[in-house]
């Protein structure tokens, strides 16, 4: 048994291939899809997206998300994400190394300068979000 998984973002095709089973950071809790699930369409929130690769204790796909949508139709199950990067992918010493400066440039972005808060915030949020995933990482395992 299994599914057939896309996992995009606007810049990469995080994962394509069969899965066990994948689940997901729904807006309503987290979702837990598995072959002939019953079709549908969501909003994702910020999370983890993990899935089982090849059998029930096959490889584990795991990878935090920022946002996005899911779509399963059949044995299809398509993830639209705002963002997302591989768990593995993700250096902690970075993000200590980011975070803070990234909060210091928003306390220095100007009143007026809404582009710049804007672009700023969101790029503090995805480093968060990254950070909250990777500090949980154990639990994907």
């Amino acid at each position: 048994m299994s599914i057939e998984c896309s996992v995009v973002s606007k810049s990469r095709v995080l994962y394509s291939g069969e899965v066990y089973s994948i689940v997901l950071p729904g807006i309503e809790g987290d979702i837990g899809i598995l072959e002939n699930h019953e079709p549908f369409m969501t909003y994702l929130k910020d999370g983890v997206i993990w899935g089982r690769v090849d059998g029930p204790d096959g490889a584990i796909l795991s990878a935090a998300n920022m946002g996005g949508y899911v779509q399963v139709i059949g044995r299809r199950v398509l993830v639209l994400c705002d963002k997302t990067r591989y768990l593995n992918e993700i250096d902690l010493d970075l993000l200590h190394h980011d975070i803070p400066l990234i909060e210091a440039r928003l306390k220095t972005a100007k009143e007026n300068d809404f582009v710049a808060q804007s672009y700023l915030s969101r790029k503090l949020h995805w480093c968060n979000v990254q950070l909250a995933g990777k500090l949980k990482e154990d639990k994907y395992r």
